[in-house]
């Protein structure tokens, strides 16, 4: 089995080295976006490891996006079934997070018009300092490097940001 490789993107204003004498204690809170994927799932496993090693909070969010256009048939019902969905993913990021001895908060949010935009601002919200997410989800292109979540977190995020492979 390959070892996935860790590909670690941090804004450049934070990632100025500071004077010799102080020390970096580590990560204090940790989010991971899941969306379901295997990738994201892997990713939830690195945080868990990340978590107990540098004593961090953990938390799980995962984005159940509005519709781009208009649904037929009955919208609650896809809502109800991602919900369903994103419930048995988060219990296995639970379990992954309990295999490493970490507690874990999870969130569900639904009906967002922006994932990435929904991501950062739970970031901000609970002050993480660290947000775990996997390069692809659940879209068909195979040929995107990082996927437009990963890119835009990259981009856009106030913290550290690590994407995994």
């Amino acid at each position: 089995m390959r070892t996935p490789r860790l590909i670690i993107y941090e804004r450049a204003a934070e990632a100025r080295m500071s004077a010799p004498s102080s020390v970096r204690k580590g990560f204090t809170r940790i989010m991971i976006a899941v969306d379901g994927s295997e990738v994201s799932l892997r990713a939830a496993e690195h945080a868990a490891h990340i978590a107990r090693q540098d004593g961090a909070e953990l938390l799980a969010l995962h984005v159940v996006p509005a519709p781009q256009f208009e649904v037929q048939g009955e919208l609650a019902d896809s809502y109800a079934n991602a919900r369903r969905n994103a419930k048995k993913w988060m219990r296995e990021v639970e379990e992954t997070a309990a295999r490493n001895g970490i507690g874990i908060k999870t969130e569900i949010v639904v009906g967002a018009y922006s994932v990435v935009d929904a991501i950062l601002g739970y970031a901000e919200t609970m002050k993480a300092d660290l947000i775990v997410t996997g390069t692809r989800g659940t879209t068909p292109s195979r040929r995107i490097l990082m996927g437009s979540v990963a890119s835009g977190l990259v981009e856009y995020s106030g913290c550290a940001v690590l994407v995994i492979r």
